[in-house]
C-alpha cells in the first residue's frame, strides 16, 4: 500500500445531488401521506420473515419443530431484523451523518448540506416506521412474551473500534466509515425483504418504503463521501482510508447471535447445535450486501488500491447491466 500525500481530485456529480434535493418533496416516504401508511391486511398463515433468511431453516431438527414454533421464530426474526434497524439508525447513521454535516462540508457545500438534512429527516422516519412495525407485530401475534435479543455483530465491532481509539476525531471517523459502508450497500438486504411475496404483504411494504429512499441515499452519500474526503487534511484522510476496512469486514461478518438467542429463548430443542451446525456448513451464510457502490466509491476517490479489503465476492453488480434508473 502507498500513502496519499497530496490533495486529491474527486469527480463530483452536483447535477445528481441538485436532481435528489429537488425531488425530495415528491420523492421521500416521510413526506408523503399516501406512500407512507403501511396498511395491507394481515394474513396470520403468511411468515413475518422470508425463510430463505433463516440461515438454519433447512436442517433437520428444526424442520421437526412444529409449524407454531417455526413461525414464532420467524416472527422473533422480524422483530430482530426492525430493532436492530432502529439501533443502527440511532446509534451509527445518524449520528456519523450529523459530523460529516457539521465537521466535513464546507460553506460552499449548500446543496450537499440541504441534501444531508433531507437524509436525516428520512432516516429519523425509518426509525419511527420500524419501530411501529414491531409494535404492530406484536398486536397481531398476541406476543405476550419477551424476548431479549443481542445488537448486532457489526455495532458491536464499532463499540470494540471506538475503545481502542484514543482522539474523538478518530471515533468520529470510526463512526462515519461505518455509516458511508451502511449507507451504501443495504439496497440489496431490502431487496430481498421487499421482494419476498411469501411474507407479510405489510412487511414488505415496510421494506419497500425504507428501500425506495435507500437507492437514494446510497447515491447521495457517496457523493457527500468524496466531498467530504476532499475537504479532509492528510491525517484525517489517512486515518479514513486505515478505518474504512474495519466498517467493510464488518458489514458482511456472518452474525448468528440474534438466531442463538431466539432459539435459545424460545426453547427449540437442540438449539445449541443447530446454530453450531449452521455455522460450521460451508455455503450457508447469507450476506445480503451489494458491495458495487463502495467499490465505485474506493475508485473514484482513488484508494482502491490502499484499502485492506478484498471485494471478491461482494459484488452482485454485473458488468454493462443497467444502472439504476434515479429516484423520482
Amino acid at each position: 500500500m502507498h500513502e496519499t500525500t497530496e490533495t486529491p481530485h474527486v469527480p463530483v456529480n452536483h447535477q445528481l445531488v441538485r436532481h435528489l434535493n429537488k425531488g425530495w418533496p415528491k420523492r421521500a416516504t416521510v413526506c408523503s401521506i399516501e406512500k407512507f401508511q403501511v396498511e395491507d391486511n394481515f394474513d396470520p398463515h403468511k411468515p413475518d420473515y422470508p425463510v430463505c433468511m433463516l440461515p438454519f431453516f433447512h436442517h433437520p431438527r428444526f424442520q421437526q419443530v412444529d409449524e407454531a414454533l417455526k413461525s414464532e421464530v420467524l416472527t422473533w426474526g422480524w422483530i430482530g431484523y426492525n430493532r436492530r434497524t432502529v439501533a443502527a439508525e440511532e446509534y451509527v447513521v445518524n449520528p456519523a451523518l450529523a459530523v460529516i454535516s457539521r465537521q466535513f462540508l464546507g460553506e460552499n457545500d449548500w446543496h450537499f448540506k440541504e441534501a444531508m438534512q433531507q437524509t436525516l429527516v428520512d432516516e429519523h422516519y425509518h426509525t419511527l416506521m420500524h419501530m411501529k412495525a414491531v409494535e404492530r407485530t406484536k398486536e397481531q401475534r398476541d406476543i405476550q412474551r419477551e424476548l431479549q435479543l443481542p445488537r448486532s455483530v457489526t455495532y458491536h465491532r464499532l463499540q470494540s473500534l471506538h475503545a481502542k481509539l484514543p482522539e474523538q476525531w478518530q471515533k468520529d471517523l470510526a463512526s462515519i466509515a461505518f455509516a458511508v459502508v451502511a449507507e451504501i450497500s443495504v439496497n440489496a438486504y431490502l431487496d430481498t425483504l421487499a421482494g419476498d411475496a411469501s411474507i407479510q404483504p405489510q412487511n414488505r411494504r415496510v421494506a419497500e418504503l425504507h428501500n425506495h429512499d435507500e437507492y437514494a441515499h446510497s447515491k447521495v452519500i457517496a457523493e457527500i463521501g468524496k466531498v467530504m474526503y476532499a475537504n479532509m487534511d492528510q491525517q484525517h484522510r489517512k486515518f479514513f482510508i486505515q478505518v474504512l476496512p474495519e466498517a467493510l469486514h464488518a458489514f458482511v461478518a456472518q452474525d448468528y447471535s440474534m438466531w442463538e438467542a431466539i432459539l435459545s429463548q424460545l426453547c427449540i430443542p437442540g438449539a445449541e447445535g443447530i446454530i453450531a451446525d449452521t455455522k460450521n456448513a460451508a455455503g450457508n451464510g447469507v450476506i445480503m450486501r451489494d458491495y458495487g457502490g463502495l467499490h465505485r466509491f474506493a475508485t473514484e476517490i482513488g484508494i482502491l488500491d490502499e484499502i485492506d479489503f478484498d471485494f471478491t465476492g461482494t459484488l452482485n453488480e454485473k458488468k454493462g447491466a443497467p444502472a439504476q434508473p434515479l429516484p423520482q
